[in-house]
């Protein structure tokens, strides 16, 4: 826990935070500017300005030693551990409460779906977790019952890495049912919440908490879905992110998988039917990471090191140092590797 954690306590609005973790480097910067300063260029409310100058005298060893007695760990948006991924969505939560592993890797694919899960939806989410697991694939869910606790549990019956993104204080748990997996995930995956202790699960916090589930992955699988399904608006969400969507196609009977259906009509995702289609999306085989490490160049390393998120050709000589000429050839020479590829907006990635 920062420094910055101050201004959480003190109540101060997550949009202001941000505009004054943009402004300074460092917490104690935020005290070498008035409050005329605070009112006429940035423009704060007199009521915000008010909690942020309080904030200086606020003493966090409570709150430390609270957070050690119940094994989670708090961090900012500003700090190293923070998820690489998910700093890059539009509207980053500013902190995130943390029990179990605080390792973020970039194989992590969310996984979601309907509350009503049919024999079918549930066969094919094993099916998909299975396959991913089988090649160290993170699966990030939101621990709701049906097709979120089911990928949960087999995820962790095959010693597979689990996240689970809550929509509650981590001293909360829910859905009560839910209990035991959610305590296993705090020993052997990681649970994470926006949301400080003592924050009960009010309705609205689970469509923004889906942001966090998009955030963390590269994809969104998803298994189930009804005509006006959650796990549509989390899909939507990663279309807006620039994530991939992945579509487990249903009988054109069942209503549960109406949303997947209308999903694919609308070409709003990938029809796939096994998680090795997601695999091979990725280049994500334990085959095709060794072929990585002995067919690529040094400075082709150093640009596909780079690209851990999609970035604009501007972004990479700006990190990698190699002039646009040469760059656009080693790009070229990542393409037909089919270990990079261009993508809307100028942008590139790693396949």
């Amino acid at each position: 826990m920062d420094s910055w954690y101050k201004l959480r306590v003190a109540k101060v609005r997550d949009s202001v935070i941000i505009k004054l973790m943009n402004l300074c480097e460092e917490f104690e910067e935020i005290f070498l500017h008035d409050r005329a300063f605070y009112s006429k260029i940035m423009r704060f409310k007199n009521e915000d300005i008010n909690k942020i100058l309080n904030s200086y005298k606020i003493n966090l060893d409570f709150y430390r030693e609270k957070m050690l007695d119940l094994n989670i760990e708090t961090i900012s948006i500003k700090e190293k551990g923070y998820p690489l991924y998910l700093k890059n969505i539009s509207h980053p939560p500013v902190f995130l409460y943390i029990k179990g592993k605080l390792s973020f890797y970039e194989k992590n694919i969310g996984v979601v779906g309907t509350r009503k899960m049919s024999s079918y939806g549930e066969s094919a989410c094993k099916k998909l977790v299975s396959e991913l697991v089988g090649e160290k694939v993170t699966i990030t869910s939101g621990l709701a019952i049906g097709v979120d606790v089911t990928a949960h549990r087999r995820a962790l019956a095959l010693g597979g890495n689990t996240i689970a993104v809550v929509g509650s204080g981590l001293d909360i748990i829910y859905p009560p049912e839910n209990k035991y997996e959610w305590e296993k995930i705090s020993r052997e995956g990681t649970l994470i919440s926006e949301y400080p202790l003592g924050t009960p699960p009010n309705r609205y916090n689970f469509p923004r908490r889906n942001r966090i589930i998009v955030g963390l992955t590269r994809g969104v699988a998803v298994i189930e879905s009804y005509k006006k399904g959650g796990s549509l608006i989390t899909a939507k969400l990663a279309l807006e992110e620039n994530r991939d969507v992945f579509i487990i196609p249903g009988f054109p009977s069942y209503p549960s998988f109406e949303g997947n259906n209308n999903l694919i009509k609308g070409s709003y995702g990938r029809l796939i039917t096994s998680g090795k289609d997601i695999l091979d999306e990725y280049g994500w085989t334990r085959k095709n990471e060794i072929n990585i490490s002995l067919d690529i160049g040094v400075e082709e390393e150093k640009i596909y090191n780079a690209l851990v998120v999609e970035k604009s050709l501007d972004e990479l000589i700006k990190e990698t140092n190699i002039p646009i000429g040469k760059l656009l050839g080693l790009l070229t020479n990542l393409e037909l590797k089919k270990l990079v590829r261009g993508i809307a907006g100028g942008k590139y990635r790693r396949i």
